[in-house]
């Protein structure tokens, strides 16, 4: 039964069952969740597991029944508040450049100035090509 199942929908069986174990949400590690997965398909095998890793957390991260909280821990969606887990998009885009990109466009314009300075006094100071020179002299 276990072999028909993809892995995150194991991992969502493991972590309802924590759920109703401990009847709270308490987020599980990552790498609690690969082993717990691991047995339920088992496999203990640690280099079977760390080929599965990689499309495995693919998969928890593109799968909305599944919330990441810090450090890398994972609690499923419908056990946490809609506070705790939604993003207000408001938040993320602004019409207004942050001060972070302000200040980078006026050290990008200082540069560009500098630059501009230094060309200048490059032309005043440059001194005569010795080859071109010899050849002007020598068309007159």
């Amino acid at each position: 039964m276990a072999e028909s199942k993809s892995l995150v929908d194991i991992a969502y069986d493991v972590l309802k069952k924590e759920y109703e174990e401990k009847n709270a949400s308490v987020p599980m590690p990552f790498g609690e969740l690969l082993i717990a997965v691991g047995k339920v398909l088992g496999t203990t095998d640690e280099n079977h597991l760390i080929d599965l890793a990689s499309r495995f957390y693919t998969a928890l991260t593109t799968d909305g029944r599944f919330v990441i909280k810090e450090n890398n821990t994972w609690v499923l969606r419908e056990h946490e508040l809609y506070e705790n887990v939604h993003i207000d998009m408001n938040d993320v885009y602004s019409d207004e450049p942050a001060e972070d990109e302000l200040g980078s466009e006026s050290e990008d314009k200082e540069l560009d100035e500098e630059e501009e300075s230094d060309e200048e006094d490059d032309e005043d100071n440059e001194e005569p090509n010795i080859i071109t020179a010899e050849l002007d002299e020598d068309e007159e």
